[in-house]
């Protein structure tokens, strides 16, 4: 019980860094990767778990569902929703996305500042050289994220029967 507590918190605290939450925004997505993966939670469940207010977590629950970090399903034959965090590879895929955005900006920008420096002596030369470091930093998380979400949906297959 103790060590469920500190995963959720710690969790929490993860995702409030890396997706710029509220606390309360990264508890509810903390609880729902931990305990609600497999059949989600609804909305009284999230109370129950989170002793908050419903405007609060309903605040905080549409927060969720338009950073797209949360979706809801529901059962045939029941009105509740039941609410689930996006499956892990779904989280990599974003960042993936987020790093070849990066990487084509930078391409650009290297571009520019190389084309800049022809006529005029804008950047200097260490400069230039430290964004084609970080151009190989970000070729390598690239293939580093591509091989492990390939990883991931070999086990998906394999793991179905």
């Amino acid at each position: 019980m103790k060590e469920r507590l500190v995963l959720l918190e710690m969790m929490g605290e993860l995702f409030r860094r890396m997706h710029h939450l509220s606390p309360m925004a990264a508890k509810i997505l903390s609880v729902l990767a931990i305990e609600g993966r497999t059949h989600g939670l609804t909305f009284e469940d999230l109370i129950e778990r989170l002793k908050v207010s419903k405007s609060a977590l309903s605040t905080n629950i549409h927060l969720l569902l338009d950073k797209e970090l949360i979706y809801y399903e529901t059962k045939e034959g029941k009105r509740r929703k039941y609410f689930k965090s996006f499956p892990f590879d779904k989280r990599f895929e974003g960042f993936l996305e987020l790093i070849r955005y990066e990487k084509d900006f930078t391409m650009r920008f290297q571009q520019y500042m190389k084309a800049q420096n022809e006529n005029e002596h804008l950047f200097t030369e260490e400069r230039i050289h430290k964004l084609g470091l970080f151009l190989d930093y970000l070729n390598q998380i690239e293939h580093l994220t591509q091989d492990f979400l390939k990883k991931l949906k070999q086990e998906e297959i394999s793991e179905k029967p």
